[in-house]
């Protein structure tokens, strides 16, 4: 009996490792093969950022532009300190658990984490206040879009917000005073990541990025160019 449980466990761990390599070497071949092969940035266009904490990216747009203004929608008045509106906003796409007690990976809990890989409609918008934000090669990196790129890009983000009956965002307190959760829409799994998700908005507007990037790195190597203020 003893014998043919020790045989069983080994299966089932040799059958989680084989799966778990599968995963990791079809997350590297769908970093490193394009969707929107060939895209490239504009000269003139509107500067974005795509930065990351390590683990979760993002998307850092002007509030205000020509193309649109997300003053409408993210408000001064949702922050404690109204001061702290910034100039940029740094959004991103995730799983609510794990967003909301996890500001650090030594704070993750096991049930965050299974509910995070299993799959779960639970899910928020991220949404960070910069002021003026810069290029740095290691975690924030500038590129350009054309006008018509950038609308796809709103409307895609856009489309995550959930609103109340009366047509507005619904925030909830964050980290600190310069950032916000806000009720969204969407199922995250280990399928379908943060990553993916700022891909996933990215890909929509033709721009060139992997094809499915569940890692951070995945996304980031994309936008590997030493761009600087002055881009």
């Amino acid at each position: 009996m003893a014998t043919t449980r020790i045989k069983w466990l080994k299966r089932i761990f040799a059958s989680l490792a084989a799966a778990v390599a599968l995963y990791l070497i079809a997350a590297l071949f769908g970093s490193i093969l394009p969707a929107n092969p060939y895209w490239k940035s504009p000269d003139d266009g509107i500067k974005l950022y795509i930065e990351t904490n390590g683990v979760h990216t993002g998307i850092i747009m002007p509030i205000h532009s020509d193309v649109h203004d997300w003053g409408a929608l993210i408000r001064p008045e949702h922050l404690d300190d109204p001061t702290e509106y910034g100039s940029h906003i740094l959004v991103g796409w995730g799983h609510e658990g794990v967003y909301r007690n996890t500001r650090y990976w030594q704070n993750l809990r096991f049930k965050d984490a299974t509910s995070a890989i299993l799959g779960s409609d639970d899910v928020l918008l991220h949404v960070y206040h910069l002021k003026y934000p810069q290029a740095y090669p290691h975690y924030r990196r500038a590129f350009k879009v054309s006008e018509a790129e950038y609308r796809l890009i709103v409307e895609a983000i856009k489309s995550r917000f959930l609103f109340d009956p009366s047509g507005n965002a619904i925030p909830s307190s964050g980290y600190g005073k310069d950032d916000l959760f806000y009720e969204a829409r969407g199922h995250y799994n280990a399928f379908y990541t943060c990553n993916s998700w700022t891909s996933d908005v990215l890909s929509q507007a033709g721009i060139r990025t992997g094809i499915w990037t569940p890692f951070q790195g995945g996304v980031m190597r994309w936008f590997l160019e030493p761009n600087t203020d002055g881009l």
